[in-house]
Parts: C-alpha cells; structure tokens; sequence
C-alpha cells in the first residue's frame, strides 16, 4: 500500500527524494521503497524523516 501521506509531504517540502536519502543516510531507492510501502522505516530513520518534512512521527501512518 503505498503512503500516501508521506509522498504528499515529501512533495509540498519541495524536496527531493536523493536529497530526504542523504540526510537520512540512505539509498534514494530506500525512501522510494518506503513511499510505495513495500518497506518500512526503523524508528530512528522514521523520526528524522518527520524532522526533516516538519510533522509528527503519527503525521506519516506506517502500516507495514
């Protein structure tokens, strides 16, 4: 199921997929597979993407 919530937040910050990776400290191909929800974040990565894209945790329902 892809995250809906999370391609429409990545979109509005304006920023781009590679840019979310190299903060975080991943592959671009990792947050690809987090949008399309096939993988799923680890805790620490899921808080510096609401960091980075301003919001809570909660803000990005991980159903995985």
């Amino acid at each position: 199921m892809v995250n809906s919530e999370l391609k429409q937040r990545i979109v509005d910050s304006g920023l781009k997929q590679t840019h979310i990776a190299k903060v975080i400290g991943v592959h671009f191909t990792e947050v690809s597979q987090w949008i399309a929800g096939r993988r799923k974040p680890n805790k620490d990565r899921q808080k510096s993407l609401a960091k980075i894209l301003k919001c809570k945790m909660s803000d990005l329902h991980w159903e995985i």
